[in-house]
């Protein structure tokens, strides 16, 4: 079930273009729009008995359910094959990473641009504040 995604493969044609409609596939399910009865809810939430929703007309939904804890259980059984783990393991690097050097350390450059850039904004800031501390007396 796994999708081949690599552009360079040529094996699956291209998707048509345009405005006409797709096939559905068969891992896609149109929306319908239908709502999970409650009694589902109030049985997932242990609150009801299983021949309880059996009796109404859920039975479809109690199925459903069953068989995706069944196939979940399967899933949570399952690990890693050991020449797998083996190969992620060698792929990581031997040596840890280098530790970033910190911003306050780092060294930086000043253009002349931004020189006159951060003296304008800084006259600026200058000016409004002696605005502000002669309207206020």
């Amino acid at each position: 079930m796994q999708d081949n995604l690599d552009p360079r493969d040529h094996r699956n044609p291209p998707a048509p273009k345009g405005d006409a409609p797709r096939p559905i596939t068969d891992r896609e399910v149109p929306l319908t729009g239908q709502q999970t009865p409650a009694a589902i809810h109030s049985w997932l939430d242990g609150e009801l008995s299983e021949s309880a929703v059996r009796q109404s007309d859920a039975s479809r939904d109690v199925d459903f359910w069953l068989r995706l804890d069944r196939e979940v259980q399967v899933r949570r059984q399952m690990t890693t094959p050991a020449h797998l783990y083996e190969r992620i393991m060698e792929a990581l690097p031997t040596a840890a990473p280098a530790v970033a050097e910190p911003w306050y350390n780092r060294s930086f450059s000043l253009t002349p641009a931004v020189a006159i850039a951060a003296a304008a904004g800084a006259i600026a800031i200058g000016v409004a504040v002696g605005a502000t501390v002669l309207h206020a007396r």
